[in-house]
């Protein structure tokens, strides 16, 4: 019998991609349509972040600066939460690894990384290049052999690659071609976000509250761009000019926060393996965002993309979800990305 803690290497860990979730049978909602609106407002914050980052950028913030202030505003909300609620916050050596490692490789990197690429990409674009965290998270298990091959998630995988070749080869399919090296570039994303759900599988401290991982990931994250900035010249002092750029850097923080609570409250009510869905909310709501706020059109080449890659998605979590067998195990494959 394969155990829920076998599944999370399959979470994507994006601006939220860090959080686990204990194996439990959920309580049922009071409300039955609760659990529905809060995935709905969940999807639709995750789908936002792209387009956020886009106008962070256009006002003059460097990616590192971003991350920086997000990560830093979302770890200190996280900690009041966790002095609210009470939990242990682990600080030894096996933790601080943890941290680290998920804070650098699996939150500075991948969303910096974001932040400079949304800036000549399309904000939709980068929606659809995130949700592939999954299906590469599933080819890094297989080729280290903690994932045995199944049918239906190798023909997710598939589907999901030749999605990404519609996406980028086909002439028409990006608004520009200049555009393609920096189509290609984004793909560190998604990968640095599967190459640390395989670690975390292994590395989770045991016993240790999701919520202090992730707090303790965001701090992590904060300290690494915080470096970077500096030794890179571009720390960004938000306090000299609080101006709309600044403002909405709050906010994008502040915002990082309420999907964290969204995101425990609907395991809370509902489970991680009706969480999964979100990733069809946030893509679709990501490709909207793009269109309202930038006149984003995308083409008939990343439609069909869209299909495949949530196709592909589809057939990997179905597979995964095959394999578990324990009442209350589930595992979900949250949206990437940095997703606020």
């Amino acid at each position: 019998m394969m155990t829920a803690d076998r599944h999370r290497r399959d979470t994507p860990i994006w601006d939220l991609r860090t959080v686990t979730i204990r194996p439990q049978a959920p309580p049922r909602a009071s409300t039955p349509l609760l659990p529905l609106f809060l995935l709905l407002a969940l999807g639709s914050l995750w789908g936002l972040s792209p387009a956020f980052t886009k106008f962070l950028v256009l006002e003059g913030i460097p990616p590192f600066g971003v991350v920086f202030w997000q990560t830093l505003i979302a770890g200190t909300g996280l900690l009041v939460m966790c002095r609210i609620r009470r939990v242990e916050i682990g600080l030894d050596r096996r933790h601080l690894r943890y941290f680290a490692v998920m804070g650098t490789v699996g939150f500075a990197l991948p969303n910096s990384n974001m932040v400079f690429v949304v800036g000549h990409i399309p904000a939709g674009l980068m929606s659809v290049i995130i949700i592939t965290a999954p299906v590469i998270t599933y080819v890094v298990a297989v080729a280290i052999r903690l994932e045995k091959i199944d049918v239906r998630r190798a023909a997710g995988v598939l589907l999901g690659l030749v999605g990404v070749a519609v996406l980028v080869l086909p002439f028409g399919s990006l608004p520009s071609p200049d555009m393609l090296p920096f189509a290609l570039l984004a793909f560190i994303t998604p990968i640095a976000w599967a190459l640390t759900n395989v670690y975390a599988e292994a590395a989770r401290p045991h016993g240790t509250d999701s919520m202090v991982l992730a707090m303790g990931t965001m701090y992590a994250a904060a300290a690494t761009t915080l470096v970077a900035a500096l030794a890179t010249g571009s720390f960004h002092p938000i306090w000299r000019d609080f101006e709309v750029g600044n403002q909405a850097l709050i906010a994008f923080g502040l915002i990082t926060v309420g999907t964290f609570f969204l995101y425990f409250t609907v395991v809370s009510l509902s489970g991680a393996v009706y969480l999964a869905q979100v990733g069809y909310i946030t893509t679709l709501m990501g490709l909207g965002w793009g269109a309202w706020f930038y006149g984003e059109e995308p083409s008939a080449w990343m439609w069909l993309a869209v299909v495949l890659v949530l196709a592909g998605l589809t057939l990997v979590n179905f597979g995964k979800r095959r394999q578990t067998s324990a009442p209350g195990e589930a595992a979900a494959d949250d949206p990437p990305p940095d997703t606020p």
